[in-house]
């Protein structure tokens, strides 16, 4: 059995993984957030009040084009156990899918000149589309996490770094979409950011592609796929994680995709969000250092419980105030972001010690099981996109309309209730994570 934090299949004598090439690596995660958090913050609200389309129609989109995106993950983990040559098959897929990746950004933000179903099915396409080739970039670039870092420390400081290029993304997105649009205009002012943003993205994921990095040679096996399909039925560690960040998705998603809709109608101050969501950003930013020292001095599972307690405490605050101003709505926002971004550092922290944790699954498997977490958040995310949807639609929502006091309670329960409810499966999950004695992740 795997002890915690040994990376299986690396070699004796490997080089270290130095701050410097930490750094590098972690920057392709600027590259993949540019297009993540786009989608994330933007994308429902454009097809609803852009594209006009129906929100339980755009929610199920949504929600299809995330799930397809976890499944061809899933099938690009498998095929990268199978792949020889450690990392080197990764990063040339990296390269390889990077400018397809940034053209089908772009279809994702055109107005289609349709209607009706043709308009439904033609974003549909364009939707998963874009979500094939996001899997085709970014699993191999996190699968090569367990292959270029060998120790838990190094582990917790590439993900530390992840999360503060993440943030910075989403910051330069939440800001820059807002003042692009404004400059160009509705649909044209969306496209114009795409095209600024995977132009970004394209330089920084060829750059983190190309670049050398040290990783282990790891001997591609037949049958690591079935190993590790067996490993993870077996693996406490790895089931409990992902089932509590499922729900911590959730929980984020639902808040994330209803702030454009908040500030929009209930605030009544829509180019507000665009400075509310870059606050977020820079707060995920400031953050991230904070849980990487919770979980240094009390390990990664204490972390969780405290981002689910601050988390927690600021949805109260939100319920109990109900913000009509976009200065109070920040000041929410602020403290949800700061305590949610605590679940991606430790998801990304803990993964590589729970995939090993009690698992046979040899290394040359692990793409895989990184597939299969983010087949699980995905659709976790894809179901928080839907679950707004509906709650929108059922309630009357009309976009670019006065919306009715019904509309307007859903739209808070939806940053609230629901989001609470995944906060404790969140935490009562991660309760029974065997991961207790792990420090730094």
């Amino acid at each position: 059995m795997k002890r915690s934090g040994e990376q299986a299949g690396s070699e004796e004598g490997a080089p270290p993984f130095r701050w410097r090439q930490a750094i590098l690596f972690a920057s392709g995660d600027f590259g993949c957030n540019l297009y993540w958090q786009s989608a994330t913050l933007y994308l429902l609200f454009y097809d609803t009040d852009y594209l006009q389309i129906p929100p339980h129609a755009a929610g199920l989109i949504y929600l299809a084009g995330l799930s397809w995106d976890g499944v061809a993950g899933l099938l690009i983990g498998i095929f990268a156990d199978r792949a020889r040559g450690g990392g080197t098959p990764l990063r040339s897929w990296m390269r390889l899918s990077t400018i397809p990746l940034a053209l089908s950004f772009l279809l994702i933000y055109w107005a289609p000149p349709a209607s009706g179903l043709p308009l439904l099915l033609l974003v549909l396409a364009f939707h998963l589309v874009f979500r094939t080739l996001y899997a085709a970039v970014n699993v191999p670039y996190v699968a090569l996490l367990a292959r270029v870092a060998r120790t838990s420390g190094e582990r917790s400081r590439i993900a530390g770094l992840r999360m503060i290029f993440g943030a910075a993304a989403a910051a330069l997105v939440a800001i820059g979409t807002q003042r692009i649009g404004a400059a160009g205009g509705a649909q044209s002012g969306f496209f114009v950011a795409a095209l600024f943003f995977s132009a970004l993205a394209s330089f920084v994921l060829l750059w983190v592609g190309s670049a050398k990095l040290p990783h282990p040679t790891i001997r591609a096996g037949s049958d690591g796929t079935r190993a590790a399909a067996a490993g993870w039925r077996l693996n406490p560690a790895f089931v409990t994680l992902n089932l509590a960040m499922i729900a911590a998705v959730i929980a984020t998603t639902m808040v994330g995709k209803s702030t454009l809709y908040y500030f929009k109608y209930q605030i009544h101050d829509e180019h507000a969000a665009g400075a509310a969501l870059a606050l977020m950003g820079v707060v995920g930013v400031l953050f991230v250092p904070v849980w990487m020292a919770v979980a240094v001095r009390w390990g990664a599972r204490a972390q969780w419980f405290a981002s689910v307690a601050t988390a927690a405490a600021a949805l109260a605050l939100f319920m109990t105030t109900s913000p009509r101003t976009a200065t109070r709505m920040d000041m929410f926002l602020a403290l949800f972001q700061a305590s949610v971004s605590g679940f991606s550092f430790g998801f990304w922290a803990m993964l590589p010690d729970a995939i090993e944790h009690r698992s046979e699954a040899p290394a040359d498997a692990q793409a895989l099981m990184f597939g299969l977490a983010a087949l699980l958040q995905k659709i976790g995310l894809g179901i928080a996109a839907a679950l707004v949807g509906a709650l929108l639609a059922f309630s009357g929502y009309k976009a670019n309309a006065v919306q009715s006091a019904g509309t307007l309670l859903s739209l808070r329960a939806a940053m609230s209730l629901f989001p609470l409810a995944a906060l404790a499966v969140s935490a009562a999950a991660m309760a029974f994570n065997p991961l207790r004695p792990e420090r730094g992740g």
